[in-house]
């Protein structure tokens, strides 16, 4: 008899519990939050985000279906003793959109074998880069870096990873937050050590 009315008080104990919490989460439950507002919008202007080797679009960032321009890198090279490398990438923009007139592009490049580390310069500003009105357009930029880390072994790979923004030349720039060293995202570079290259 005594086991029973335990559980028959352990039972009502629990039911009670239960629509106690039902009643306080429904009537004293913070308001759902508001969802934030969109970005603005220069006209004509909005900044570009890209495909392939780029790292995911921060928060309030353009998506890649509202973005004017869309980039993919077809070569990056890295002169050591000349402190620059080059890129070659391929620009598309959304025809029914305006063309920006200015985009800026910025690469750093780093080795697995100095991991955690990198080389950059800054941004390199590309001046009507869809000149000829095309959706598509073709540009090579020299891009001064710095601080590279030296090759341990001659075959050591260096790899890169892409940005460009027709913002301006400092969202170009990624934060440090944003660097990442996935080799499964970047592009390996060719890299000239003295007269010789090796990839």
């Amino acid at each position: 008899m005594k086991k029973l009315a335990g559980l028959l008080a352990f039972a009502v104990a629990l039911a009670g519990a239960i629509l106690l919490t039902q009643y306080y989460s429904r009537h004293y439950a913070p308001p759902p939050p508001t969802p934030a507002p969109a970005p603005p919008s220069l006209p004509g202007m909005p900044p570009a985000t890209g495909t392939g080797v780029t790292t995911a679009p921060g928060p309030g960032s353009y998506t890649e279906a509202r973005a004017p321009v869309t980039f993919k890198p077809q070569l990056l090279t890295l002169d050591l003793a000349g402190r620059k490398g080059h890129a070659s990438l391929v620009l598309e923009r959304d025809p029914a959109r305006p063309a920006p007139a200015t985009v800026w592009v910025w690469a750093y490049f780093f080795s697995a074998d100095a991991p955690g580390r990198y080389c950059a310069g800054e941004p390199v500003e590309v001046r009507q880069p869809f000149g000829t009105g095309a959706g598509r357009a073709e540009v090579r930029v020299e891009l001064p870096v710095a601080d590279c880390p030296a090759p341990r072994t001659p075959s050591s790979t260096y790899y890169a990873r892409v940005n460009v923004s027709s913002e301006s030349a400092f969202a170009a720039r990624l934060s440090e937050q944003r660097i990442s060293y996935d080799l499964t995202q970047a592009t390996p570079v060719v890299v000239a050590v003295g007269k010789s290259s090796s990839r």
